[in-house]
């Protein structure tokens, strides 16, 4: 009895590498014939051309987003730092209109919005800022859009930067685009309300830990003594800025002009960084208050990847211009600003974050859309031919 139990185990033992082996030739043969039943597929007319808008699709809409993202110059010992306070700055969005666009405008908004989308979702989730700053043209058809018009363009805006759920901690500046301020006349009262309803007051003193952030609309034909003076002023209280870091927020350019509106500009409030847009392209200029000079310390990009500004002196103001966010005005490089200020140190450490070059995917889908085209005419000639008897006739 016993020599039986131990013939029939042994029996049993013996028939488990053989359930092995059958299953493992079983998983064998299945992955076998999808493989061959995958690569005549790949051979017939549609599944070749299935195949290639799908690589294209994930190059396009994955890859090259990724692959940018990876070479963001890498700030995670400044972010960790207590006591730095970190800035997303966000340059010329210039959502595109619903008048200009004529036949494909629903698809080259929708496209631009979704980059715009992506590329902010992505450097929000990188910087993790406290403060998101809009440098003006927030809009394209801003001067040009009726009352509804404005109202879908502003949902538009909300949906691609959040901007609701995040307004506490955003500050949003008009450009020429949005109230007019590029030709002399253009604007108009009407217009800077209609702003003001979405955005706040277009000018006003935000105070927060060691920074006060001063939100302007001084455009390129008003003066200071003449014009903003006395409503600046009655905003910061007929006093300069106190903080470590003094930032004034204006769309357009402020040291570049003449001395009688410098002078009186600097002396008066005092700040210590300009933030601005309008030129879509990335400079940063210093201007020295002694011997009242300006000198270009960077354009287009930053060679060391993060530029520190040290802000312990009073004799320098730095105006930064930060890129355009959005492909469609035609620059090369665009993307975000960073800057992270440091009151243990009393630096600003500034960095772009660069955003993908969306012709590049466009071009792609062009050729790609030649070719499926031209595949098609050949499908349509060759109804019975695979692509694998094509290449061997």
């Amino acid at each position: 009895m016993l020599f039986h139990r131990n013939q029939s185990s042994k029996k049993e033992e013996s028939k488990e590498p053989e359930i092995k082996q059958v299953h493992i030739s079983s998983n064998m043969f299945i992955r076998s014939r999808f493989f061959t039943k995958f690569k005549r597929w790949m051979l017939t007319r549609y599944g070749f051309l299935i195949l290639t808008a799908i690589i294209i699709i994930f190059i396009n809409e994955v890859l090259f987003y990724e692959w940018t993202r990876m070479n963001w110059p890498n700030l995670d010992s400044l972010l960790k730092k207590p006591t730095v306070e970190r800035l997303l700055l966000v340059a010329d969005p210039q959502l595109i209109g619903e008048k200009d666009e004529g036949f494909f405008g629903l698809i080259t908004r929708n496209d631009a919005d979704r980059y715009l989308a992506k590329t902010f979702s992505q450097a929000n989730e990188y910087i993790k800022p406290n403060w998101i700053l809009f440098l003006g043209d927030i809009f394209d058809e801003g001067l040009s859009a009726s009352d509804d018009e404005f109202k879908r363009y502003f949902e538009r805006f909300d949906t691609i930067f959040q901007y609701e759920n995040r307004e506490q901690q955003c500050i949003v500046i008009p450009g020429d685009n949005d109230v007019g301020g590029e030709y002399y006349g253009d604007k108009q009262p009407i217009l800077r309300q209609r702003f003001r309803n979405y955005f706040g007051r277009m000018i006003a003193l935000y105070h927060q830990n060691d920074i006060e952030y001063l939100k302007l609309d001084i455009d390129m034909f008003e003066s200071y003594v003449d014009g903003k003076r006395f409503a600046i002023m009655e905003q910061t209280q007929n006093r300069p800025l106190t903080s470590i870091f003094r930032i004034v927020l204006n769309h357009w350019p402020l040291l570049t002009r003449s001395t009688r509106f410098i002078k009186p500009f600097l002396n008066e409030l005092e700040p210590n960084l300009i933030l601005k847009g309008d030129s879509h392209h990335f400079t940063v200029v210093s201007y020295d208050r002694i011997n009242i000079t300006t000198h270009l310390l960077a354009k287009e990009y930053i060679p060391q990847s993060i530029l520190s500004i040290d802000l312990k002196q009073n004799r320098f103001v730095y105006e930064i211009t930060i890129p355009t966010c959005s492909y469609r005005m035609g620059v090369d490089r665009i993307g975000y600003g960073v800057l992270l200020l440091d009151s243990a140190t009393k630096m600003a450490h500034l960095a772009i974050l660069p955003t993908p070059r969306r012709y590049i995917s466009l071009y792609l889908y062009g050729f790609y859309g030649v070719f499926f085209v031209i595949s098609l005419i050949f499908i349509a000639l060759f109804p019975k031919r695979s692509i694998s008897r094509w290449l061997r006739s």
